[in-house]
């Protein structure tokens, strides 16, 4: 980290920057790299977003992590959501940013191009295809499946792929914002063969949406997706609800391409359409005949999914009915079967939803309307059949098996070559199977004579499913609304639903029938009466003659005034339809004839709003009062013009505030203003004189005729004019009607400054527009306390506001920021030019693209104010310049903070694109920056709160908002990115400025001015990889920043000492056991302290790259880190120091940079260089530290001496695991004496590197030559014991001490490794040499902390004592006796020492006895 590369970000190219400190600024800093294009850079960012919501839903288990606050589906949308903001939105609106920053690179139709195709074609819909067809979790394919119907819907938004809401047409899709062709935004120009290419692949993006659509639906339908029954019946649920879904907008799309004569392309769309049909009429009547998931889940009891998938499928039948069908009656008059379209147009919503067989063209050789049709008619038929009979028909066992082999197999078992055929081979049984019945049930009761009579055995009738009550009401409600929309079928639905309401299911006392409950057949009888009320209100009940039915089956079910009701408000409607105006009026009702014109009283009257607005239009323009006239170039055709409105004027004078006749008569020049001035000088205030007669205030005398012929004019001031203007110049008292000169004065200036600069920035020729702008940059800075007009007053406002945030924004700026708000009150027309830029207005100068002007760096307004400011700073009023550029640095950040604040407003998004694009190029050119200026274009960073918002996950945003925050969170990171490089140009080419420059880029590094940590991590690359290197200058100014944070966080640190302290103190209170070890001690103990920490954190990070680079500034960290108080940043320091060690081992070496640490470090600051050299041999090295180090660390042992003059152990700790065993026993000793802390660190240290060693003493592998390293914990407890403490100064306490340590130490020095120690000892024992003096005592310990010792201290350690004589050292006796008792009598445990003490010799056992009697 310490390094810093990353030769990917463009803040570390080198190769832009110039080597000449003095060099011109680039002409376009916002020009593209050869190697970065920002196209490439765009995809980047929306792939890794794309990418990282795929992997995640790829990854999910498939069950809910938390089900009590959202459901397995509710999660993985939300973790596809990204993906899908992405899709829809974000990468449209990507496209559009691309093409407006970089016009002369990158178009339009290109970005959208290459992002779709990336992003979309490439990446989302192949992932998401593979996942509905192939995952192996149910919810993740469902998930898979519903993404796709909200790509459809969420594409047809505006701005999206297929948006459908823009009429304009060069911005429909996603090559505009989404606005209706009303909008204040211009339309850019629009050729017809753009149109058609684009209209061309529009309709490609629409076809692979949907083809991927249906190809993801029809695996989740093929029986067996999953080998649980449960599983299968889910996926095949969820994919007929897909299949439902896509239908319709897969009929519209055939429709269209057949209609453009594209039958290749509808029929590419229509085969896997049919497939799906195929498979969802599959999954409803081929069940049986598959043994498949509903009858497996009816057979296991589980009737919950088979019913779901059960229902889905018949309202799937509905949809294929509704789009198989006709709309109109056939052969029906206009009060019929249109009076029925009519009906349905009026809820426009729902007719263009709908789809029927009109709106599919002919021609087609294979889509063709009558096959469509007799799918429909079919599966109409097996709908009246479920109603009718409750269930399904049984069909023949032979007719279905043909059907499932044929489906099984992709073919028609008959040889048909028509992909419709494999459907009617499904459809035609189960239909016949009812027709059958229907049949025989009719001739049954025509037999009986009754009229209408309908007889049905169902005794005798099988069927192969029953409905359940939601899959019986879903059937009613399907044939109820056929009879609606479709009136062909009004009488067969009547009929069908009136004979099943006269033999209802439950018979005639309603009992259970099936497996229909009771209340599941009470319901189903009332929802079959409420239907054929409906129906029987609807006008075509009695059109079609089904009215008599269906009242028969009213009256039967008891409901015979509610019948009569019914029909004669049907009869009724009917009648007011056939009847006159006359009578609909008297009946209050509205009805529409006219269907050849608009379908709503609302577009009549919008479209008579549209031809009065017309008419005023043509009206004022025709009295030069629109702003439609203008007066032509050519003084001949305006002459023309003025004449031919002359017989326009209105016979008698507008209306004004006074009284006061005008004294101007009607005559040319009375015409001429008018014309000019847009109808203006008509209504003149009499009250204004300036508006009056100004032009009296001059008076023009004509001299004599010269010798040339021309006669001398001389114009000269009228003389009250010129006294009252001079005694208000002076500042003399005035009169009254002076004061009203004075202000009116005022006012005449504004408004005519208003005018130069409205003027100006509407021109369409640059020298005027140029010119303009040097007038009112001229006329600003001499009208000073003069008041914007109304045109230009939001632009003060703003710039007053803008300022007024910075002042609150930048404390540390405050004195200079108070005096520029006091400068913008001064002098508001300069205010206003600074930030008229920077407000929305109603009309903006387009270029031929459509794209808004930009005006160059040199001559936009902003820049003419500065530079005479500059100019006149020069002699007078230095200040003024500088506080021009607070104002106008202010007021682009403050247009920046709109935008993020409101990401939806595009037109406040532009503005900011634009302000902070420029940014760079206008302060590049102005004559000086401050150091204000700069601290205020470092608050660009400041984008933590739109972050926050983008990443933030809320149910309640739409994906098109949330699109719209991820988007501005990328335009601020922009804006960011080009405040930093704004930053980088001062730094280089301004030297008076380099130290500001390099401070506000370090602060932003360092965290202490706010930014976000992308923006922090590119600051911190832009200091240390393009700032620090270019010359030693720049690298001295970012030390010298650099220490100031440092100081600035060492003074943070201190001042909170005691809040933390008090903080971790209540903390420790409430935890039941301290954490311990050297990780666990730089751990925060608070919220508090860890809030510090981090605001230390980052200035620290940032110094210590610099002491990589510049060794000799580790002491200024070291000193800073240790002063009193600085708790923090010392905690901060060490935490990060394993960084700092490691890269300044790799650039420097490592006994080097020791060696010259440890001659920086103080006494104070030898904490930090323990912590230094701690890290220079980390434990996670696979490597043991190298002998130069070893020896350096020897050296700095050698220099620093501890207080009594000796060396002091702990310099040598961090190497001890690459020295040699026989030196560490040499130092054991040092360690030994030193304090408890520092002997544990030294034994850890010792075997960190040894842990395959742990439980052995290992022997040199060559006696002559000692070439182990390190020491195991066995090596270390045995050389203890034998340590001679007498010989080398240790008193026996501190001996004893050390070796309990290391017994309580029970995490390192556990049992298997003191067994292994004791172990070795007593073999050594045996061999012939003593004891250590320790020995018995570290066994009597052991017993007591060691239970699990016990056995082989009892059957093993004693009797090898025993063995080996121990009874002949009278101190090492009287252990083992000891020993030998504490275990004699714990027998009860299973573990007794009286094995080994009947070993003993007779004597040995007597003394025993004699001093431990047996009991």
């Amino acid at each position: 980290m310490m390094q810093i590369d990353d030769n990917l970000d463009p803040l570390s190219q080198q190769n832009n920057l110039d080597e000449d400190d003095n060099a011109a600024i680039e002409s376009d800093s916002s020009k593209v790299d050869e190697e970065e294009s920002p196209l490439l850079l765009a995809l980047d960012d929306l792939e890794s977003r794309v990418v990282s919501s795929l992997n995640e839903f790829k990854s999910h288990p498939g069950r809910a992590s938390n089900p009590s606050v959202s459901n397995i589906h509710d999660e993985l949308a939300a973790i596809l959501r990204p993906a899908v903001e992405v899709a829809c939105h974000a990468g449209p609106s990507t496209a559009r940013a691309l093409a407006a920053n970089y016009p002369h690179l990158l178009s339009l139709d290109l970005c959208v191009d290459e992002i779709y195709t990336s992003v979309n074609s490439k990446l989302i819909l192949p992932v998401i295809l593979e996942s509905a067809q192939s995952d192996v979790v149910p919810a993740k394919r469902a998930a898979s499946l519903a993404l796709f119907h909200t790509l459809h819907v969420e594409w047809q938004k505006a701005g999206s792929y297929l948006d459908t809401t823009t009429n304009a047409p060069s911005l429909a899709g996603p090559y505009g914002p989404g606005i209706s062709a009303g909008s204040s935004i211009s339309a850019p120009p629009f050729s017809a063969v753009a149109a058609a290419q684009r209209a061309q692949i529009r309709a490609m993006r629409k076809a692979e949406l949907l083809r991927r659509w249906v190809q993801a639906a029809i695996p989740n339908l093929a029986p067996g997706t999953f080998t649980s029954a449960t599983s299968d019946a889910s996926a095949a649920s969820r994919g007929v609800l897909s299949a439902s879904a896509s239908l319709k907008p897969c009929l519209r799309y055939m429709a269209e391409r057949i209609g453009s004569a594209d039958d290749a392309g509808a029929l590419r769309l229509f085969l896997p359409v049919m497939r799906m049909i195929e498979g969802v009429l599959g999954r409803l009547f081929l069940e049986r005949a598959r043994g498949g998931g509903l009858v497996q889940n009816e057979m296991a009891g589980n009737d919950k999914a088979a019913d779901a998938m059960r229902a889905s499928c018949i309202k799937f039948l509905e949809i294929v009915v509704l789009c198989f069908s006709n709309r109109a009656l056939p052969g029906a008059s206009a009060a019929g079967s249109q009076a029925a379209l009519r009906m349905q147009k009026k809820d426009g919503r729902a007719f263009a939803n709908d789809f029927s067989l009109e709106d599919l063209p002919t021609g087609h050789p294979i889509i063709t309307r009558e096959g469509l049709e007799e799918i429909g008619e079919y599966c109409f038929s097996t709908l009246r059949g479920l109603v009718l009979m409750g269930g399904q028909a049984a069909i023949d066992p032979n007719l279905l098996l043909a059907a499932a082999a044929s489906s099984s197999v992709g073919s028609n078992f008959m040889g048909g070559s028509s992909p419709l055929t494999q459907i009617l081979d499904i459809l035609k049984p189960a239909a016949l199977a009812f027709l059958k019945i229907e049949s025989a049930a009719e001739k049954a009761g025509a037999e009986s004579g009754e009229k209408g009579s309908f007889t049905i055995d169902r005794s005798n009738i099988e069927l192969d499913f029953g409905l359940s009550q939601k899959s019986y009401s879903l059937s009613i409600n399907a044939v109820q609304m056929l009879a609606t929309k479709r009136p062909v079928f009004f009488k067969d639905s009547s009929t069908c639903l009136a004979r099943r309401t006269i033999d209802p299911p439950g018979g005639k006392l309603g009992d259970a029938d099936g497996s229909l409950t009771k209340a599941a057949v009470t319901g189903i009888r009332t929802h079959l009466r409420s239907s054929c009320l409906t129906l029987l209100r609807n006008f075509l009940s009695v059109t079609s003659g089904s009215w008599e039915v269906l009242a028969n089956a009213l009256n039967e079910s008891g409901m015979k005034a509610q019948a009569d009701r019914a029909l004669q408000s049907s009869r009724q409607q009917l009648n007011l339809m056939k009847g006159g105006r006359a009578a609909r009026n008297r009946a209050a009702i509205f009805y529409e004839w006219d269907t050849s014109a608009d379908d709503s009283r609302a577009a009549k009257r919008q479209r008579d709003t549209d031809d009065a607005e017309a008419r005023v239009r043509a009206a004022k323009m025709a009295r030069g009062l629109g702003s439609g006239i203008q007066l032509p170039t050519s003084m001949v055709d305006a002459c023309e013009l003025v004449l031919l409105n002359l017989e326009n004027l209105p016979p008698k004078r507008p209306p004004v505030a006074s009284s006061a006749q005008r004294k101007h008569p009607i005559d040319l020049d009375f015409v001429m203003d008018a014309v000019i001035t847009n109808g203006a000088s008509l209504s003149i205030d009499e009250n204004h004189w300036y508006d009056r007669d100004g032009g009296d205030a001059w008076m023009t005398e004509e001299g004599e005729v010269g010798e040339d012929g021309r006669r001398a004019l001389t114009f000269t001031m009228n003389s009250k004019v010129l006294e009252a203007a001079k005694k208000n110049s002076e500042g003399a008292e005035l009169g009254d009607s002076e004061k009203a000169f004075a202000e009116q004065s005022k006012l005449a200036a504004s408004k005519a400054f208003s005018r130069v600069l409205m003027a100006s920035s509407n021109a369409h020729s640059e020298a005027v527009a140029d010119f303009g702008k040097q007038l009112a940059a001229r006329l600003a800075w001499t009208l000073k306390g003069v008041k914007p007009s109304s045109e230009i007053e939001k632009a003060n406002e703003m710039a007053v506001e803008a300022t007024e945030n910075s002042l609150q924004r930048n404390p540390d700026s405050e004195e200079a920021l108070a005096g520029s708000l006091e400068f913008a009150l001064d002098y508001p027309l300069v205010s206003s030019c600074l930030a008229f830029d920077l407000v929305p207005k109603i009309a903006q100068p387009r270029d031929d693209a459509g794209n808004v002007d930009k005006a160059s760096s040199t001559s936009s307004l902003s820049m003419r104010i500065l530079n005479e400011a500059y100019v006149c700073s020069l002699n007078e009023n230095k200040e003024n310049y500088e506080k021009a550029l607070d104002v106008f640095v202010s007021s682009v950040v403050n247009a920046c903070d709109l935008s993020n604040k409101m990401p939806s407003d595009n037109e406040k998004k532009r503005i900011a694109n634009t302000a902070a694009s420029s940014l760079p190029h206008q302060l590049a050119a102005a004559p000086s920056v401050t150091r204000t200026s700069l601290s205020l274009v470092g608050s660009l960073c400041d984008i933590d709160e739109i972050s926050r918002k983008a990443n933030a996950k809320s149910s309640k945003q739409t994906i098109a908002e949330s699109a719209a925050l991820h988007a501005a969170k990328t335009a601020a990171e922009k804006r960011a990115t080009a405040a930093l490089l704004i930053l980088r140009d001062v730094a280089f080419q301004r030297d008076a400025m380099r130290g500001a420059a390099v401070d506000c880029a370090v602060a932003i590094a360092a965290g202490r001015m706010p930014g976000s940590p992308p923006i922090e991590d590119k600051a911190l690359k832009l200091v240390m990889n393009v700032i620090f290197p270019k010359n030693s200058n720049c690298a001295d100014k970012v030390v010298e920043s650099a220490t100031k944070e440092l100081e600035f966080a060492a003074q943070y640190s201190i001042d909170n000492r005691e809040k933390i302290a008090k903080a971790n103190e209540a903390n420790s209170k409430k935890k039941e056991k301290p954490r311990h070890g050297t990780k666990a001690a730089l751990l925060p103990q608070s919220d508090e302290e860890k809030i510090a920490l981090d605001r230390v954190r980052k200035p620290v990070v940032l110094f210590m790259a610099l002491c990589v680079r510049r060794p000799e500034i580790i002491k200024a960290i070291m000193e800073m880190s240790c002063r009193e108080g600085a708790d923090v940043l010392a905690k901060a320091v060490k935490t990060n120091m394993p960084k700092l060690t490691k890269a300044a081992s790799v650039k420097h070496g490592a006994a080097n940079i020791a060696l010259r640490v440890a001659n920086m470090a103080g006494e104070r600051e030898t904490p930090l260089l323990l912590s230094f050299l701690d890290n220079l041999a980390p434990a996670t090295d696979k490597s043991l530290p190298s002998q130069e180090l070893i020896d350096a660390c020897h050296d700095i042992q050698k220099k620093r001496l501890d207080e009594d003059g000796k060396p002091d152990s702990r310099y040598i700790i961090p190497v001890v695991s690459g020295m040699k065993r026989e030196q560490l026993v040499d130092k054991l000793p040092e360690f030994v004496r030193g304090s408890d802390d520092i002997f544990k660190a030294s034994l850890r240290r010792m075997a960190e590197r040894l842990g395959r060693y742990i439980l052995l003493f290992r022997d040199e592998p060559d006696p002559t030559e000692s070439t182990l390293r390190g020491m195991s914990s066995c090596e270390q407890m045995v050389y203890l014991h034998r340590l001679d403490f007498h010989a080398v100064g240790i008193p026996q306490k501190r001996y004893l001490d050390v070796i309990r340590l290391c017994l309580e130490d029970d995490e390192v020095f556990n049992d298997r490794v003191v067994q292994a120690a004791l172990d070795h000892m007593s073999g050594k024992f045996l061999e012939g040499e003593s004891l250590p003096l320790a020995y018995m005592r570290t066994i009597i310990l052991t017993c007591s902390k060691h239970e699990s010792l016990h056995s082989w201290i009892c059957h093993v350690l004693l009797p090898r004592l025993v063995e080996g004589s121990v009874y002949t050292d009278k101190r090492q006796w009287e252990g083992w006796m000891r020993c030998a008792k504490m275990l004699e009598n714990t027998r009860d445990h299973g573990v007794s020492s009286l094995e080994a003490i009947q070993k003993l010799p007779e004597e040995q056992l007597k003394m025993y006895r004699a001093k431990y009697p047996q009991k």
